[in-house]
């Protein structure tokens, strides 16, 4: 674990908080946009010049930070310890200025606002540089826009302070989340190294269903590589691992419906598809599983039911964009794998102008993959698993998603978190 001895100071500032207006373009994004702006002026300047760099709001400015408090709850504190920040500069606390800059980007994320969520994550970061926890969430959402360089910046620096603070629990977040980092760049020696890394630390000193998440993440990157068997075994450790009720089972399921649609075991995969759409009713994501059954019900021979599906995707996707690559590759395998050549030609170019303009490498090489599937008009593979090892591990996880509530999790104690994510 060497890469993170020397630990890396914050990214320099890249200023991107256009990017909020550009995904805001009202009166929240302006408000937003200008404490953003703000918040950094304040970060970069001396005590001698932060005393006068903020005037007195004028009635127009604060009735319009009023009409943003009371059109979303969720910013008022927020926005309040913002006003604090500008009417008392010297006396503000950077540890409340990162907390407000938090809040607004669980505003953010709960609302599917990423390019917002990032700016105000950095902001946390960079106002509290010594919380690994800030440092964590800056890399996650960073990653998740696919801007890897900067956020295995960010990595590094939450996993090494969180080692010098022997914090535990942001060690393990940091593996976790570097680790899927490395798997989405095909990096595999990482992505391993950093997964188990992080399920030891958490099945050491957290809560066991931690431990699952991280294999979880591993047996996907095994399943988008093409290391069907040992992702099965994965598969098998996190579902043993995984609480009943945990929030990560549906989309558990939906990879494993993956690798089964990989496998050529469509059935199967229609078979647990079933119950994991009646429980994800995030829009994005129900999307790309809503695409997924497609894919399925077109290799299981059943293109009727698997042209419904695209289209009830296809209809999500028009206003829920987060996760198009992966969603649009799923489609263009569903035509495939009906026979529609031409059609999965014309899908497959388009989603690959799509991962290439968000820079999703991992979608480009499956979808340059597909491409010459489709040139070659092949659409079976051998198959890597034994139905033997399947048919227990499919039975126990369509009967585990369909037992699924989530509202009765056990909530994990101290730091953990239920709602957190690598």
């Amino acid at each position: 674990m060497g890469e993170e001895r020397i630990i890396p100071l914050p990214p320099r500032d890249a200023h991107r908080e256009a990017d909020i207006l550009n995904e805001l373009p009202n009166a929240t994004g302006l408000v937003l946009w200008q404490d953003l702006r703000h918040v950094r002026d304040w970060l970069e300047s001396p005590p001698e010049i932060r005393v006068d760099l903020f005037k007195e709001l004028s009635p127009a400015v604060l009735a319009r930070r009023r009409a943003v408090g009371n059109e979303h709850g969720e910013l008022i504190d927020a926005l309040g310890t913002f006003a604090s920040m500008k009417s008392g500069p010297l006396s503000a606390r950077p540890g409340e200025v990162a907390r407000a800059c938090e809040q607004v980007v669980e505003w953010a994320s709960r609302h599917e606002y990423p390019r917002t969520g990032i700016e105000w994550a950095e902001a946390a970061a960079r106002c509290d540089p010594e919380n690994p926890r800030l440092a964590n969430l800056a890399g996650r959402l960073i990653r998740n826009s696919n801007d890897y360089d900067r956020a295995e910046v960010w990595f590094k620096r939450g996993i090494g302070v969180a080692r010098e603070q022997n914090n535990i629990v942001e060690q393990v977040w940091g593996h976790l989340g570097f680790g899927k980092l490395c798997q989405e760049l095909g990096r595999i020696a990482g992505a391993r190294r950093h997964l188990n890394r992080g399920s030891r630390l958490a099945w050491q000193g957290g809560p066991p269903s931690l431990a699952a998440s991280a294999q979880h993440d591993l047996c996907f990157m095994l399943i988008v590589r093409g290391h069907l068997a040992e992702a099965a075994q994965r598969g098998r450790r996190a579902l043993y691992w995984y609480p009943k009720t945990h929030a990560r089972i549906p989309f558990f399921a939906a990879d494993i419906g993956l690798m089964l649609v990989l496998d050529g075991r469509f059935s199967a995969a229609v078979h647990l598809l079933r119950p994991v759409l009646r429980a994800v009713e995030q829009p994005s994501a129900r999307a790309t599983i809503l695409a997924l059954a497609a894919r399925a019900y077109a290799g299981a021979g059943v293109p009727e039911e698997s042209a419904v599906l695209r289209r009830r995707a296809l209809k999500i996707l028009d206003k829920h964009r987060a996760m198009e690559p992966v969603t649009r590759w799923h489609l263009a395998d569903a035509q495939r794998l009906a026979g529609n050549w031409l059609a999965a030609q014309a899908e497959a170019e388009t989603t690959l102008a799509v991962a290439i303009a968000q820079n999703d490498r991992e979608i480009e090489r499956l979808t340059r993959k597909l491409l010459r599937q489709i040139a070659t008009r092949r659409r079976g593979g051998p198959r890597h698993i034994p139905i033997d090892e399947l048919r227990d591990f499919v039975r126990d996880l369509v009967d585990r998603v369909a037992q699924w509530a989530p509202r009765r999790e056990r909530q994990w104690s101290g730091p953990w978190g239920n709602n957190r994510a690598a």
